[in-house]
């Protein structure tokens, strides 16, 4: 239609009388009925119709629509301005096939400008629209409502804020394709607050970005050393004046300048089970001490009382007043799960040898688990378990979201200093937190 308004004036064939007034003039779309300018062309008042459909009526202006008028062809419609034979101005479109209409701003012949949009579903859409496209504006429909930037076919992309009806759930950040992608921050009673990244509406975690700022810190063990020695303190030496580190495995592709970062906390491993002792554990916490970096010991757990492991633990284990608290490495197999009775009877052992060490000592002992170990067997632990802090080994570029202390960035880290591969670790929290954690007796946490 656009194209045959346009030509209109040089295809009008006069059929009747060409003086002013009302006459009938056939046009390439149909026959016109109506008020007509001293050459006989439309001008004024007219329908135009084909047989008995009339198709449009309204104003004319030298030959075309211009003004207010109604045309409809098939199931669509269009009731509202027009300029120069297109829709201009304030309008009406609905196809009522799928019971879809637009009602708002038009601009030769496409939506531009303020208008909503709504279906048969319930959906509406209000907005301003550019170029036929809907850029920035709300989104309603039965679960909830979304205001930000649309992409096509009416998809949320770019920034936008969703909250679900019952407003018990929200999000704030970047879309793609209708779906969360980019940073954004979540809000739900089910989780904490999500702030991160979203990949194809799932969230990630954050994706930290690794600069002098952040406090980091290395756990070891005898490998560090070189392995068990074959006579006492005959390993590999660690120059802990010296340590710097390097090198931060995958993770180094999100620092920013030269990996030169000092080593502020170490977690040394001191025992495993009820017969295996780090020999190198006493004379490396003395060491990292007179280094200045804050020490910790951990224990490996067995599939085997809990309460004897901490015994044996406490036993092996001489723990300064200003050390950091004890921590759990729990890495079992499914198959150790097993034979401990199960997920339950494992997890009593866990709070068994977390009570005995922190009565024993006065310090609130934090677990090491993996990513894979929460998700299969934390959900269901008891609150109390839950509420003991995390150190996560997740070797992702995103950090977890847990009630996390430490995160594990990679096994494969370079500390100048040791041979050999190093574990690399990053504290939750800044420099000042950290300060004030160890300035706390650990009790002030991030």
């Amino acid at each position: 239609m656009k194209r045959a308004f346009r030509n209109l004036v040089l295809c009008c064939t006069v059929v009747l009388s060409a003086a002013c007034g009302n006459t009938k003039v056939q046009l390439p779309e149909g026959s016109y009925s109506g008020e007509t300018d001293n050459d006989g062309y439309p001008e004024g008042y007219g329908i135009m119709s084909r047989g008995d459909t009339i198709i449009y009526e309204g104003q004319w202006h030298k030959g075309k629509p211009e003004g207010w008028g109604t045309w409809q062809k098939g199931d669509t419609c269009y009731r509202g301005q027009w300029k120069n034979g297109l829709r201009h101005g304030r309008g009406q479109l609905t196809w009522k096939k799928d019971g879809t209409a637009y009602s708002g701003m038009w601009q030769k012949g496409i939506r531009q400008g303020r208008g909503t949009l709504t279906d048969d579903k319930g959906r509406t859409w209000t907005g301003e629209w550019r170029s036929d496209t809907l850029a920035y504006g709300t989104q309603t429909d039965s679960t909830g409502t979304y205001t930000g930037q649309f992409g096509k076919n009416k998809q949320p992309e770019g920034f936008g804020i969703y909250a679900t009806a019952t407003a018990n759930e929200r999000y704030e950040g970047q879309w793609k394709n209708g779906k969360r992608q980019g940073f954004g921050t979540g809000l739900s009673p089910l989780t904490e607050v999500q702030c991160g990244h979203w990949n194809n509406g799932k969230f990630m975690g954050e994706r930290m970005i690794y600069t002098p700022t952040r406090v980091y810190g290395i756990d070891i063990s005898h490998y560090q050393h070189g392995g068990r020695p074959r006579r006492r303190f005959k390993g590999r030496p660690i120059k802990w004046k010296n340590l710097r580190i390097t090198h931060l495995g995958k993770n180094t592709k999100n620092s920013i300048g030269k990996i030169d970062f000092p080593v502020s906390f170490c977690y040394i491993k001191s025992t495993q089970g009820l017969k295996i002792t780090n020999p190198y554990y006493r004379r490396d916490a003395r060491d990292a001490r007179k280094a200045g970096i804050q020490v910790g010991a951990y224990h490996f757990m067995s599939p085997i009382s809990g309460k004897l492991q901490a015994g044996w633990f406490l036993r092996n284990t001489p723990i300064g007043r200003n050390d950091l608290p004890p921590m759990l490495d729990v890495e079992l197999t499914h198959a150790q799960i097993a034979r401990m009775g199960g997920a339950d009877a494992m997890r009593r052992e866990m709070q068994v040898w977390l009570d005995i060490v922190e009565r024993q000592t006065g310090k609130r002992p934090i677990l090491y688990l993996s990513q894979k170990f929460i998700n299969e067997y934390m959900a269901d632990a008891t609150q109390r378990l839950k509420s003991y802090r995390i150190w996560v080994a997740r070797y992702s570029e995103y950090r977890p979201y847990v009630k996390l202390l430490y995160w594990q960035l990679t096994p494969y880290g370079r500390v100048k200093g040791i041979r050999g591969y190093v574990d690399i670790n990053v504290f939750n929290g800044s420099t000042e937190q950290f300060q004030r954690y160890i300035d706390s007796g650990h009790t002030e946490l991030p």
